[in-house]
């Protein structure tokens, strides 16, 4: 019986590799943008010949359709592993998480920025990528939900809102108006803060409404 090792060996090689470039093509791209980043740069950043590079992709865009991918099994990974036995704290990771990133805030930018323009970028990530996200945030809620620690709203709705304050957050960064922490910026804050925010809202609670009025 033919044992089938060697294959299993070369295909992990395989990945590695990939794995490698990828994690090269983020660094650049996240450092110069898709325009002005070449594949030679990438693969002088994962210390192979660009050659090399072309073995395993097939140009510049495939790179970028490869690293939205990674992209979003990263953050679908985190958001399915979080552990919190409540909504509060389950929040305040993932969002924590989210707001500690900067390479993945600018990576952000970048996709939204190449989608609108790439038709293919579109779809890998504003069709895949990011619906991925989404899913599995709506999981996690539709979990609480089940679990009676939610009330019973809409899950996809939730989720994309959550996706949508992240994606404010990240442009708002990209602007300079946040994530200096010279500013008083710390992702543990801001996501505890967030979080209260979606939980509590704006409005004083009525009690303390009626308190107020009865002041008067």
């Amino acid at each position: 019986m033919n044992s089938p090792q060697p294959n299993k060996r070369r295909e992990r090689r395989i990945a590695a590799r990939q794995e490698q470039i990828l994690d090269a093509a983020a660094a650049v791209f996240s450092q110069k943008g898709y325009e002005r980043a070449t594949t030679r740069e990438i693969a002088e950043a994962a210390n192979i010949s660009e050659g090399t590079l072309y073995n395993y992709f097939d140009n510049k865009i495939d790179l970028l359709n490869g690293v939205a991918k990674t992209f979003a099994d990263e953050i679908t990974h985190k958001i399915s592993s979080v552990e919190a036995d409540n909504l509060p704290d389950m929040m305040a990771q993932l969002l924590t998480d989210r707001f500690r990133s900067g390479r993945e805030r600018r990576l952000f930018m970048l996709f939204l920025d190449e989608a609108r323009l790439n038709s293919e970028v579109h779809c890998c990530y504003g069709q895949d990528a990011m619906q991925r996200i989404i899913a599995a945030t709506e999981e996690r809620f539709r979990s609480f939900i089940e679990s009676g620690v939610m009330r019973p709203i809409d899950p996809s709705m939730a989720a994309r809102a959550i996706s949508a304050t992240i994606t404010g957050f990240a442009t708002l960064y990209e602007l300079g108006q946040y994530g200096n922490e010279d500013n008083g910026f710390s992702a543990e804050h801001w996501g505890k803060e967030v979080t209260d925010l979606f939980l509590k809202g704006l409005q004083v609670p009525m009690a303390r409404l009626r308190a107020i009025s009865n002041d008067f």
